[in-house]
């Protein structure tokens, strides 16, 4: 059953359509669903990986330890090494290595590529995670690897921190029995050669020489300076100086000499506010000068028994100075023996004192050395709770439910959406070749006596119950690919599909069927019922149409159409004979008579309807011819063989013809196709 153009070519889009997107879909969905899950096992871990002492030098001398911290992202790579998962493989239950077998040839290298550990920012947390197409296998290899990694982690702790307890112990015994060995023999050297301290003068030797040297180099000086003065008393004597002698204190002398000075000062104040005569006159200054006069007196006696006295000085003085000097030279020749007898000794002393100091020099290290060592491991000991390294489990891993990968429902909607737009695009590809251009629709308008219906359309929208109707029109406005024209009255029948015209010439009678085959041939309904089997030429495989009225204004020239091969199978198998010069009509009845018009025009009606045509009261005649005379006329016709071809005109028609040729250059009728596909089917 047909439908209308519109709606067949809804269908073939709807099958390019659905065709594409089920074939689309369903490729795309069997993918996605086909890809194994990857499940996801996450746990979070808390990691002390604990500290290191470290000895560094100081600038007082010798090392200081201090605590530095392990790297976090070292035992990362711990956490997830090929060892430490190997180790946990072996432990897992028979069931669980079976599944992790069959992920390849080295299962352990395919479980450590799942495996992914990384720090939170900010803290001290890993996050360890685990993928894998078995669920509880990914969560049974994160908490087994978190366990075996805390087992680890405290052997090696246990191990270095016992090896280096036990290494510092080690230490400090063979460094104290190195310092008790050196200080035994400084001791033994210290006490056999008489060596009290480290200091010289404290050592009775040094000491004794020491002095002896000091009272030596003080003789000598005594020595020097008593031959100075005695030289300088010998030399002042002979040239008849006094002798420079140590002067006695002599208090008379200096008192009377103070009391002159006091006296002088008295009258020279009295000379500042007196006249000398006045002074003359004076009690007072009168006595100041007499005492004055008698301490004068008095200071020259004195002096004179000074005199007197010092040179019996001077004489004792220089016996006195050469005592002196034959002293010092007896204690200098003494001193100077007692100092060559115990240089000997001295420098035996010396010796032995230098090599006591070299021993304490080569001790000094030693002792800095046990020092350091015993600080060590004092603060090993008291600092072992904060370098111990710690593993706490803030959140296990657990079996997921739902697979990580891939998101089946997230891919099935890019899927589907994928399919659409595919689709939707063949759809518009298949319809792009496949484009047939519409016939024009040709809106005819004219006053109406109807009302509320003012218009008319002819075409496939034209709404019109029968044909009948168009025959009482007044002159028409026609609009063609928006363009209006007036023209004279002229009814523009339907153009057919080719898929209508096979099924009208399925179900036609086979008079109906030789009349449709004529009229797809450019012959007119009325040139039609005049033909007579006298116009059959089988030599010439053609067909005479004689000259007729088509109008008042035209006549169609007589013309002769090939005499194709379906054709005239159909004049056959309607006269089961071969009508050639036989004056029977082509379209005559039982009775050799012609039939008439209206009869067929019926009939036509009747094989439209069977056929299930959309309207079939607009399949006329005249339709089928406008038929083949359009179909000629979108090849690109000229207008004078489409009128050789369908036969003389109207100007109205040639303008609607006209309209329908593509642009570009026009063609002859010997370059056309002249026969429709759907005539070539008898």
């Amino acid at each position: 059953m047909f439908s209308s153009p519109t709606q067949r070519a809804n269908r073939r889009k709807l099958l390019v359509f659905a065709g594409t997107f089920l074939v689309l879909a369903t490729i795309g969905l069997f993918y996605n669903y086909s890809r194994p899950a990857i499940y996801l096992a996450g746990a979070r871990v808390q990691i002390n990986p604990g500290a290191v002492q470290v000895e560094a030098a100081v600038s007082t001398g010798g090392t200081q330890g201090a605590n530095v911290p392990r790297s976090l992202l070292n035992e990362l790579q711990v956490l997830t090494s090929r060892p430490l998962v190997k180790a946990v493989l072996e432990k897992l239950p028979d069931t669980q290595r079976d599944t992790a077998s069959r992920l390849g040839a080295d299962p352990v290298s395919a479980l450590q590529a799942g495996l992914q550990a990384r720090v939170a920012e900010g803290t001290d947390v890993v996050e360890l995670s685990s993928r894998g197409p078995d669920a509880a296998l990914a969560a049974t290899l994160v908490n087994e690897l978190v366990v075996a990694y805390t087992g680890q982690l405290n052997d090696a702790y246990a191990k270095t921190s016992g090896s280096s307890l036990i290494q510092i112990s080690d230490e400090v015994a063979k460094l104290t029995q190195k310092v008790q060995t050196q200080r035994r023999q400084m001791e033994d050297f210290r006490l056999r050669h008489n060596i009290v301290s480290f200091e010289r003068e404290e050592n009775e030797v040094l000491g004794r020489i020491k002095g002896q040297t000091e009272a030596l180099n003080k003789a000598q000086e005594t020595l020097a300076i008593a031959e100075g003065k005695l030289r300088a008393m010998t030399e002042s004597a002979a040239v008849g100086r006094p002798i420079a002698a140590p002067v006695r204190p002599n208090a008379t002398l200096d008192n009377l000499e103070q009391r002159a000075s006091q006296a002088r000062e008295e009258l020279s104040e009295l000379s500042r506010g007196y006249t000398p005569a006045y002074m003359a006159m004076d009690p007072r200054a009168r006595a100041v000068k007499n005492r004055l006069a008698e301490l004068e007196r008095q200071i020259v006696n004195q002096r004179q028994s000074s005199g007197q006295v010092a040179q019996s000085d001077q004489s004792s003085a220089l016996a006195d100075a050469r005592d002196g000097v034959n002293a010092a030279r007896d204690t200098v020749a003494r001193m100077a023996q007692q100092a060559s007898g115990n240089r000997g000794a001295l420098q035996q002393f010396a010796a032995r004192f230098n090599e006591f100091r070299t021993m304490r020099d080569e001790l000094a290290p030693l002792e800095s050395l046990l020092r350091d060592a015993t600080q060590r491991k004092a603060r090993q000991e008291a600092g072992e709770a904060a370098r111990r390294p710690s593993v706490r489990v803030v959140e296990p891993a657990f079996a997921p439910r739902e697979p990580w990968q891939p998101q089946y429902t997230r891919d099935a909607a890019i899927v589907l959406g994928g399919a659409f737009l595919l689709a939707l695009l063949a759809m518009w590809v298949v319809e792009l070749f496949n484009r047939v251009d519409a016939p024009p629709t040709w809106i005819v308008s004219q006053p109406s006596p109807y009302p509320g219906n003012p218009n008319y359309g002819l075409g496939y929208d034209s709404g019109q119950d029968n044909v009948a109707a168009l025959a009482h029109r007044m002159p028409l406005a026609v609009e063609y690919d928006g363009r209006a024209t007036m023209l004279p009255p002229v009814i523009q029948p339907r153009e057919l599909l080719q898929e209508e015209l096979a099924g009208i010439l399925t179900n036609a009678s086979p008079t109906v069927l030789l009349f449709a085959h004529l009229l797809l041939r450019g012959v007119s309904p009325e040139e039609a019922i005049t033909l007579r089997g006298s116009d059959v030429n089988t030599a010439a495989r053609t067909l005479h149409v004689a000259s007729s009225h088509e109008g008042d204004d035209s006549r169609t020239a007589a013309r002769d159409i090939p005499l194709d091969g379906t054709l005239h199978e159909v004049i056959v198998n309607t006269f089961k004979t071969t009508p050639a010069g036989d004056a029977q009509p082509l379209l005559g009845d039982a009775n050799a008579k012609p039939v008439a018009l209206n009869d067929l025009t019926t009939e036509l009606l009747y094989a439209a309807h069977d056929a299930g045509v959309d309207q079939p009261a607009e399949v006329t005649p005249d339709a089928l011819r406008h038929t083949y005379a359009a179909f000629l006329a979108r090849q690109g016709i000229r207008m004078a063989d489409l009128a050789r071809a369908v036969g003389q005109m109207s100007a109205a028609q040639a303008a609607i013809y006209s309209a329908m040729a593509p642009a570009g250059k026009r063609l002859g009728l010997e370059q056309v196709e002249r026969l429709m596909s759907v005539a070539r089917q008898a």
